[in-house]
């Protein structure tokens, strides 16, 4: 199976996190005033390490394919890839200083403009000026890898829920995403996505 943007649309259905974030952080609620937002205290918390736990299933040929051998085999380059993904979309662009062209270099060239158009559903996006820290919660993901001879794509299920500080206060972010993965000679490359963000439900 080939994963293409042709096969695979980009789609996003996004409250998009940049107008989130301000409402957290400026009015102190949550979008639709669904839940309170807590203050943050006057000593930060320390930063929480970013640790991504992937649970890897894979699919190839059936004759002679050893599906645990192939997830084993697979699981640290994609657990790799969605940590950096997450560092760069999230934990380290708090403070908005290093602009979004290490996270679309992540995207595959033909989705690279429609990521940017949607970097509010995949990242900090526009709230990341006023974001002094990102402290992960939680990130998880379920793979399914599909093989030829080498792996070849994947779908990817992940979910990233933080906590975002900045000088007015903090918020609830939650990042809720299916990516398409495809293997290029430059490693994993996202080509096609369908993200959320929001606050907790």
């Amino acid at each position: 199976m080939v994963v293409s943007p042709s096969n695979n649309p980009v789609r996003s259905m996004a409250v998009p996190l940049a107008l989130l974030t301000v409402v957290l952080l400026v009015a102190g609620c949550t979008s639709g005033g669904d839940r309170a937002a807590t203050p943050t205290a006057t000593t930060a918390a320390p930063p929480a390490e970013l640790q991504v736990k992937l649970v890897t299933s894979a699919r190839g040929p059936e004759r002679g394919f050893n599906a645990k051998r192939a997830a084993k085999r697979a699981a640290p380059g994609v657990e790799r890839f969605l940590d950096r993904y997450l560092t760069t979309a999230f934990v380290g662009a708090a403070g908005g200083k290093q602009g979004w062209d290490e996270l679309l270099a992540l995207f595959d060239t033909p989705v690279r403009a429609a990521a940017r158009k949607q970097l509010d559903a995949l990242s900090l996006g526009a709230a990341a000026p006023q974001v002094t820290a990102v402290r992960p919660k939680r990130a998880s993901a379920r793979a399914v890898v599909l093989y030829g001879r080498q792996p070849a794509a994947a779908t990817v299920r992940l979910v990233f829920d933080a906590t975002a500080d900045s000088a007015n206060g903090s918020g609830e972010i939650r990042l809720r995403s299916v990516l398409q993965l495809l293997a290029t000679r430059r490693g994993w490359r996202i080509a096609a996505f369908d993200s959320r963000t929001g606050a907790p439900s």
